[in-house]
């Protein structure tokens, strides 16, 4: 027999008629999203607080969980792991899904409002005045997470991050003498309240899983000449010391401070993504204070801190103790005027210095051919791939394999990344003329074996290094281009001489980062149908796919660290003849890595997913879609293996 509905009951018990029933199932009709109960509520056939009565005896009020999936908020596995992460840190199911980020905090209270049938208020909009606090205690505020918001003669709203019982509600009522109107709000506004009217601080949850690290911040950062020219809250000090700090210990690229309509966000980009962190009871002081803590870094920058309608860029250098470890952390800002104020973006270059290419995560078998190539080398080798690649790495790497006590290395970067031994650098610095190609005239009359170019971005660079490379030089630079015999058609775009560049062209590197499966929460998956189709993989395929299913030590999101996936082209006697013939892109493809024998970027990470290090959908996220394309022809032509 099929379970009664709460209007059913309530029809046996005499509480509502057949007729009303009927009429809120043909509201619900017409909103299918609206519980039946709350319809009846609004229809005002039954008072909220007897509907709610009726609710818990009859056990018919919906789970939070089924609320949120009904919602699409969340889907059947990512309860079932809220879940078990809410037994295992002894937390509420709310509380655990808030902090695996799967949801946000808003749409947490606005799915208990639902939930209870009670209003969602932004805190934003209230004035609260200390006399409010004279209802309740702090302490018994803070510990039920309520705060009275507004007075009226015979009644007080009152917030709450989860609604109090009836009779708990009614025992309040008896004790201050007035009615009380229940309303859902954010857990942290609520806080953010109770510091204000009663003065009492909450600390930090035991959620925040990041712990600053000691810093050492250097005299400018907080000088007093600085505090004497802008007058700053101590709160701004210790929310940019807490942000670098957090930054620089969970190994974030970027810190990103974004402005909306209610305020101040920062996430951090992490192996790529961009991420939200618990910052705990932090999180609340960065959106009250965003403005000053953009002036903050302004100041340590020495960028115009009265301009805030052009975007500016500085750096700064902070000294900082992780452990007993000293170390300097270089960060280089971007600022961005927006609609509600000013974006800033803080990249974090932490000088840990070059590795070698497997340290880095290539594959043997390049590693191998790269460092049978570098045992002489000559001409020009290219590393290519979008911004945040891993081009710089790469370029130290293989500067590292070059870099011995009989010969002479010169680098032209912006900025120096990495500093080396027994390596002259400099950095460029248009303002006083200091260019890529300036720089590489003057290398030529030092006498150097082997040059290093950050980046070739114009002709005159390019033939500038071709020239370099003709006359006996070893170059090094990096391109922007999808794949490596692309360098082809952007070189000969920027007028460089095809027959100079077939001459020289010795390696392309091209290369995109993939994420690693969390070593912590690995398990055994299988990709949806679509994915499957996309790289053809056959019907009833014994290839095992891993994935990582979230855990707290991967911030949830299945992947911790990045490795490079891979293909190098060292172009033939055959392909040389299509650099000298002007040959499309297309041509070079074909010839190298569908008739050739060198694996493409998506092959090598293939080889990777069959290792369990990432997955298919990782793949299809980085890699260009004209190379999946590519590999499900050679599969048609009979050049390659299915998974």
């Amino acid at each position: 027999m099929p379970e009664k509905r709460i209007g059913e009951i309530l029809v046996e018990n005499s509480r509502l008629t057949q007729e009303q029933f009927a009429t809120a199932l043909e509201v619900q009709q017409q909103t299918p999203n609206i519980p039946i109960g709350q319809i009846i509520c609004q229809l005002g056939y039954l008072s909220a607080e007897d509907m709610s009565l009726a609710l818990d005896i009859s056990k018919k009020r919906l789970n939070l969980g089924d609320i949120l999936v009904k919602q699409n908020l969340i889907d059947q596995e990512k309860l079932e792991n809220a879940i078990n992460l809410s037994k295992k840190d002894n937390i509420s199911l709310g509380s655990a899904l808030v902090k695996q980020h799967i949801i946000k905090e808003e749409q947490l209270a606005r799915a208990i409002s639902s939930q209870y049938d009670l209003p969602y208020v932004s805190l934003d909009k209230y004035i609260l005045p200390e006399e409010l606090g004279k209802y309740f205690s702090a302490s018994y505020a803070m510990k039920h997470r309520i705060v009275a918001i507004q007075k009226c003669p015979c009644s007080v709203t009152v917030a709450m991050a989860f609604p109090l019982s009836p009779h708990v509600l009614h025992e309040l009522e008896e004790l201050i003498h007035l009615t009380i109107k229940p309303v859902i709000a954010r857990e942290s506004d609520i806080f953010m309240a109770l510091e204000n009217i009663y003065g009492v601080q909450r600390k930090a949850p035991t959620a925040s899983q990041v712990d600053p690290v000691q810093l050492d911040i250097m005299e400018d950062f907080s000088s007093e000449e600085l505090r004497s020219k802008y007058v700053l809250d101590h709160n701004v000090d210790y929310i940019a010391k807490r942000l670098i700090s957090v930054g620089v210990q969970i190994n974030a690229s970027d810190i990103h401070l974004e402005f909306t309509e209610s305020g101040a966000d920062v996430r951090f980009r992490i192996d790529g993504v961009l991420q939200s962190i618990d910052m705990g009871g932090d999180y609340r002081l960065i959106m009250t204070h965003g403005r000053p803590l953009i002036s903050k870094i302004k100041i340590l920058c020495d960028m115009d801190i009265t301009e805030k309608r052009r975007p500016q860029n500085g750096s700064f250098r902070v000294k900082m103790t992780a452990g007993n470890f000293p170390k300097t952390v270089d960060f280089r800002v971007s600022t961005v005027p927006t609609k509600y104020g000013e974006n800033m973006v803080i990249r974090i270059l932490d000088r840990k210095g070059p590795m070698s290419l497997q340290t880095l995560g290539f594959s043997n078998t390049v590693s191998i051919e790269l460092d049978r190539l570098l045992a002489k080398p000559t001409g020009i080798f290219l590393v290519t791939g979008p911004t945040g690649s891993g081009k710089s790495s790469t370029l130290y790497s293989i500067l590292g394999r070059l870099n011995s006590p009989g010969v002479k290395t010169m680098t032209v970067e912006d900025p120096i990344e990495y500093t080396m031994d027994g390596i002259s650098q400099s950095e460029v610095n248009t303002a006083i003329g200091n260019t890529f190609a300036e720089y590489l005239r003057a290398f030529l009359r030092q006498d150097p074996d082997n040059i290093m170019v950050g980046e070739i971005r114009d002709v005159e660079t390019a033939m500038i290094s071709i020239r370099a490379s003709l006359t006996g030089h070893t170059v090094l630079s990096t391109l922007h281009t999808n794949d490596s015999t692309g360098v082809v058609p952007r070189l000969l775009d920027m007028g460089v001489d095809a027959t100079l560049l077939s001459s020289t062209l010795h390696c392309v590197i091209s290369q995109r980062l993939v994420r690693i499966n969390c070593t912590h929460c690995r398990e055994e998956y299988q990709p949806n149908a679509e994915i499957l189709e996309e790289f053809g993989v056959a019907l009833g395929s014994t290839s095992l796919f891993i994935h990582g299913k979230g855990c707290p030590n991967c911030n949830c999101t299945g992947f911790s660290g990045r490795l490079p996936i891979v293909e190098m082209w060292i172009p033939s006697r055959e392909e040389a003849l299509l650099i000298n013939k002007h040959a499309e892109n297309q041509l070079l493809r074909e010839s190298a890595f569908i008739n050739g024998n060198n694996l493409t970027m998506l092959q090598d990470g293939l080889e990777r997913v069959l290792k369990g290090e990432t997955t298919l959908e990782e793949l299809v996220r980085v890699i260009p879609y004209e190379q999946v394309l590519e590999y499900r022809r050679k599969i048609d032509m009979g050049l390659g293996k299915r998974l």
